[in-house]
């Protein structure tokens, strides 16, 4: 599908989803990242840009370098959308003071309490939360449960992280932007390609065959397949609700 199709299905969706739910518009966290940026474009295209709030969430304490905001805020300016930078680090190693040491845990813990200020404020602005996550890591559930996982509606949960990319392109997302490595932002370096151990080209491309056409597989190590089926069997707790128990 080409992007201009996809947009179009995108923005109609994100205005049907604010209208049913009587919302004033969304809130959405910037990162500084591909697809924070590209949904926020989206959410503006749909809506105008009175009607989208960014909040930039850094944690400095863990993540010193400042590119990250000034690029979310770069984009906020582009877009005209009102926006709020709120620093969480301190607030964060509060906590972290009374809990047992643990990296990946505080790293969990970041994006959590930057889902419950995107919840804030949505709240008290009657909006509704703007997830940003794609289909490459909802598939491969490469996201915090309950963190950045957690959201009223996903626009671009339907387009692979190469699609969101080439939707970047055709909305005019800064280069600066789109070039960068993708990275969940837990702790300094990291890069979700380097973690995962392979390239977004390829994750999904295997995404899609695991789907499509399992034949075409090959062209692919057995290594990389079976690392991609892992984590996707891995994280499957991930893409449901916690099961009840009936009475």
């Amino acid at each position: 599908m080409k992007p201009f199709e996809a947009s179009k299905i995108i923005t109609d969706f994100i205005v049907r989803e604010v209208k049913q739910r009587k919302s004033e518009g969304v809130v959405i966290g910037l990162s500084g990242g591909v697809d924070s940026s590209v949904a926020a474009a989206l959410a503006v295209k749909a809506l105008g840009p009175s009607r989208v709030f960014g909040l930039i969430l850094p944690d400095s304490k863990t993540i010193p370098h400042p590119r990250e905001r000034k690029d979310a805020a770069g984009l906020a300016k582009d877009l005209k959308i009102n926006h709020k930078l709120i620093e969480i680090g301190s607030a964060k190693n509060n906590l972290i003071r009374e809990l047992p040491s643990n990296k990946f845990a505080q790293g969990n813990l970041a994006v959590r309490l930057r889902m419950c200020i995107l919840y804030y404020y949505a709240s008290i602005r009657k909006l509704i939360v703007m997830g940003t996550s794609d289909r490459s890591e909802l598939e491969l559930g490469y996201f915090t449960k309950y963190g950045d996982g957690a959201a009223d509606i996903l626009p671009i949960a339907g387009l692979y992280k190469t699609e969101v990319r080439e939707m970047g392109r055709y909305m005019h997302i800064p280069p600066n932007i789109l070039e960068k490595k993708s990275s969940p932002g837990l702790w300094k370096g990291q890069t979700a390609e380097a973690e995962i151990g392979l390239t977004y080209e390829e994750i999904d491309d295997i995404l899609r065959d695991l789907k499509r056409n399992k034949s075409h597989l090959t062209k692919f190590s057995n290594e990389k397949v079976q690392k991609v089926i892992q984590l996707v069997e891995k994280n499957k707790h991930k893409q449901s609700l916690p099961p009840v128990c009936k009475i």
